[in-house]
C-alpha cells in the first residue's frame, strides 16, 4: 500500500489562499507524487467551503474550523511533510505536534528558488 503524505505550511487565515501559496502547495505535491506517495495538499481539499458554513453555523472562525477539518485529515496519513516555512504558521506547528503525539514519520521539504529539491 502506498503512503500518504499530508503537506504542511504557512497557508494564512484567508478562506481563498494566495497565488503563491497555492503554488507552494503543488510544487510540493508533484515532488511527493513523482515519489510515489498519495499526497493530501489542504490548499486543495476542498475543505474550505465545509469549514466556512461551520464557522458561520457555530460562531466560530475560518481559522478553527479549517485547522479542525485539516488535522482529522492528518490522522489518515503516515507522513507529514513540513514545507520551509511551516514554523510561521500556528496552524502547522498544532498539525506537528498532533502528528508526532500520533506517531507520524516528519519529513522536511528542501526548496530552493520555488523547486522542490529533497526531502529529509
Amino acid at each position: 500500500m502506498r503512503k500518504k503524505v499530508y503537506i504542511s505550511g504557512k497557508i494564512g487565515k484567508d478562506v481563498v489562499p494566495s497565488e503563491e501559496v497555492l503554488q507552494k502547495f503543488a510544487t510540493a505535491e508533484k515532488f511527493l507524487k513523482a515519489k510515489g506517495y498519495k499526497v493530501f495538499n489542504p490548499t486543495t481539499s476542498g475543505y474550505g467551503k465545509m469549514a466556512e458554513n461551520t464557522a458561520k453555523a457555530n460562531g466560530t472562525t475560518f481559522y478553527r474550523e479549517i485547522l479542525l477539518l485539516d488535522i482529522m485529515a492528518l490522522q489518515q496519513c503516515d507522513i507529514i511533510c513540513l514545507l520551509p516555512d511551516w514554523s510561521d504558521s500556528p496552524g502547522a506547528k498544532a498539525e506537528l505536534f498532533f502528528a508526532e503525539a500520533i506517531g507520524l514519520k516528519v519529513k522536511s521539504l528542501i526548496m530552493h528558488e520555488n523547486e522542490a529539491i529533497d526531502w529529509i
